[in-house]
């Protein structure tokens, strides 16, 4: 078995999240001990102890607020029954932890690096994703660029799609120079089936529809297509370069928080009612 910090190692390589939890203090008979540790992840799934029985399930309750808020907290636990919001325990004592969330930035992938793209890998970078910047051009994607960015690929979108290594729950946003640059982008992401979390392509809603019918001919299916939030971005009414980085920031933002925006679903709904009509 791994030893808890081995846990945690494999945790971090894997792009999880989760709470340690860390008795610091320990006081009369409690089963805790001062430097006891627990890993508890999002779903309560538990490694390690804190000293077991009610006050465990309270530490387990306690990580899961601190994961779903992302935000350390101190916790007090009193262990004689007949105190205060006690846990009903009859060992007697006072236990603290320190519960501290650990959890990895989301990785964003960014196709193309011009004018949408420069101010989507500033604005992503700022809210806490992890970005990285890709072009055919070499000049595009360089930190001299886009300073905020954190890794940049160049090089034919599609040989580098199928030859890098990919985070778990990925963002992807496709914004080429070129539409039919943006149809191999998200064809070639397809085809790799990742462990996405949000797959987006810039386009008009005509554009979007010849090429997933290209799609549909070339044996990609209506399921994986109709996984595709696109036209992108949210539905603010701007029009600059900023503007529709911006807009798209915001749709990710919604999608990292399991929240749906009307614009999306109707974007996607749309979309996916007029490609199962002859065109």
């Amino acid at each position: 078995m791994d030893s808890i910090y081995q846990y945690i190692a494999r945790l971090e390589q894997d792009g999880r999240e989760f709470a340690v939890c860390t008795v610091i203090d320990a006081q009369g008979s409690s089963p805790a001990q001062a430097s006891f540790k627990m890993i508890v992840l999002p779903d309560g799934t538990q490694q390690g102890t804190v000293g077991g029985g009610s006050l465990e399930m309270g530490v387990v309750a306690a990580a899961r607020e601190v994961i779903a808020e992302q935000k350390p907290r101190m916790v007090s636990f009193d262990l004689n029954a007949n105190a205060k919001d006690s846990l009903g325990m009859v060992c007697g004592g006072q236990v603290k932890l320190y519960i501290e969330y650990v959890g990895s930035r989301p990785q964003l992938y960014v196709y193309g690096s011009g004018h949408v793209g420069r101010s989507l890998g500033a604005f992503a970078s700022l809210v806490g994703f992890e970005v990285t910047m890709m072009d055919d051009r070499p000049e595009f994607a360089t930190p001299a660029r886009v300073p905020e960015a954190h890794h940049f690929l160049t090089g034919d979108f599609v040989e580098l799609i199928q030859s890098m290594s990919y985070g778990l729950q990925g963002y992807h946003v496709i914004l080429t120079d070129k539409h039919v640059s943006d149809e191999r982008v998200l064809k070639a992401i397809l085809e790799r089936r990742l462990d996405s979390r949000y797959i987006g392509m810039i386009g008009s809603k005509a554009k979007v529809l010849d090429a997933f019918r290209r799609l549909l001919a070339a044996g990609v299916s209506m399921e994986e297509l109709a996984r595709v939030y696109t036209p992108i971005g949210i539905d603010h009414g701007g029009q600059t370069a900023e503007e529709i980085a911006l807009a798209i920031c915001a749709e990710l933002v919604a999608a990292r928080h399991d929240r749906v925006l009307a614009d999306s679903m109707k974007n996607k709904v749309n979309i996916m009612e007029a490609l199962e009509r002859k065109p």
